[in-house]
C-alpha cells in the first residue's frame, strides 16, 4: 500500500466516524494528527477552530514529509495544515476571511517567513542569501502542498465534492501540470495561451502583494509601517536596505514560486518587466526586465 493509500484511507476512516460535520470541521480535526505547529493558536485564529495536538495511536499520522500526490514529491502534512484554512467554514463565503488567510498559511506564508527568517538576526538559519533561505524554507514540496490544498478548497467550496477523501482522489488523477494551471488561472486569473503566460506582470504582482501583507503583519517586523513602500521595487537593483526584508526580497520570493509554476507547470519561459508597485499598474514598471526559466 502507498503512503498515499494509506493516508487516504485513515482521512476515510475519520470521515465516517462524523457523518454529521462539515468539511471543514473534519480537514481542522485532520489537522490534530499531523505535527504540533499546525496546532498552535495562530493556526486556531487562522482557521477560526481550536485544535490540539492529538496523542493517541495515530498520533503524526498524516504528518508524512513525502508522499506523492498528482506525480509530485509533497509534505502531506503542510498539505493538511494548508488545506484547512482553505475549505470554507459552513456559513461563509470564500471571498471572507479565508480568502485572505488562505494565501499566508500556505505558499505566501512559505515565501515571506524565508525572508523574515533570513532577515532576523535572531534566526539561527545558516545561508548566505535570501535565495538559499527560499530552497530551503519553501522547497517544491511544500509548493505542491499548497497548491493541492487550493484546488482541492476549491473543489469542495464549489460543491464537486463534499468528502475530502474523493477531492484529493480527484486532484490525485490529474496531472501536476493540469493541477499547477489550474492553481494560477482560478487564483491569480493567469491567461495562458497553448503553453505561453500572457499576464506574467499581473501573476507577479499578485503574489508580491500576498507576500507583501504577511511579512507586514509578521511580529518580527511590526515596525515596517508602511505596506506600500514595502512592495515598491526601486527602479533599479541594488538601492534597497538589506537590513530589514525589502522589496526585492519579497520579488525574490515572487520569482521562486514562479519558476515553481513554470517549471511544474509545463509553460514556456518568458521575459517581462515588472510593476514597480504590485496593484497599482498604472505606476508604471521598472527599467530592468526579468526572465523566468522553469
Amino acid at each position: 500500500m502507498s503512503k498515499l493509500q494509506e493516508a487516504l484511507q485513515f482521512i476515510e476512516k475519520i470521515e465516517s466516524e462524523n457523518p454529521g460535520k462539515s468539511a471543514y470541521e473534519i480537514v481542522n480535526h485532520l489537522r490534530g494528527y499531523t505535527k504540533k505547529e499546525y496546532t498552535s493558536r495562530l493556526w486556531s485564529t487562522a482557521t477560526g477552530y481550536h485544535q490540539e495536538y492529538i496523542r493517541d495511536e495515530f498520533e503524526g499520522k498524516l504528518n508524512i514529509n513525502e508522499l506523492v500526490l498528482s506525480g509530485e514529491i509533497t509534505d502531506f502534512g503542510h498539505f493538511i495544515g494548508s488545506l484547512s484554512d482553505q475549505i470554507d467554514q459552513p456559513g461563509f463565503q470564500w471571498s471572507d476571511f479565508t480568502s485572505w488567510t488562505g494565501d499566508h498559511t500556505s505558499w505566501a506564508g512559505d515565501i515571506g517567513s524565508a525572508i523574515v527568517a533570513y532577515r532576523d538576526p535572531n534566526d539561527n538559519i545558516d545561508v548566505n542569501s535570501v535565495e538559499e533561505a527560499l530552497d530551503r524554507l519553501a522547497r517544491d514540496s511544500d509548493y505542491t502542498a499548497d497548491i493541492a490544498a487550493y484546488v482541492v478548497g476549491k473543489m469542495i467550496n464549489s460543491g464537486k465534492q463534499s468528502s475530502i477523501t474523493q477531492a484529493i482522489y480527484q486532484y490525485n488523477s490529474k496531472s501536476y501540470s493540469e493541477n499547477v494551471r489550474t492553481f494560477i488561472k482560478k487564483r491569480f486569473g493567469a491567461v495562458i495561451e497553448e503553453d505561453k503566460l500572457k499576464n506574467p506582470a499581473g501573476l507577479d504582482s499578485k503574489m508580491r502583494s500576498a507576500i507583501s501583507t504577511y511579512i507586514q503583519f509578521s511580529s518580527a517586523y511590526e515596525s515596517l509601517k508602511s505596506l506600500k513602500d514595502l512592495a515598491k521595487l526601486p527602479l533599479n537593483l541594488g538601492s534597497e536596505d538589506n537590513s530589514i526584508p525589502n522589496s526585492v526580497d519579497i520579488f525574490k520570493g515572487s520569482q521562486h514560486f514562479i519558476k515553481h509554476i513554470v517549471k511544474y507547470g509545463n509553460l514556456d519561459s518568458f521575459k517581462f518587466k515588472p510593476y514597480q508597485i504590485p496593484g497599482m499598474s498604472w505606476l508604471g514598471t521598472v527599467n530592468y526586465e526579468v526572465r523566468v526559466t522553469g
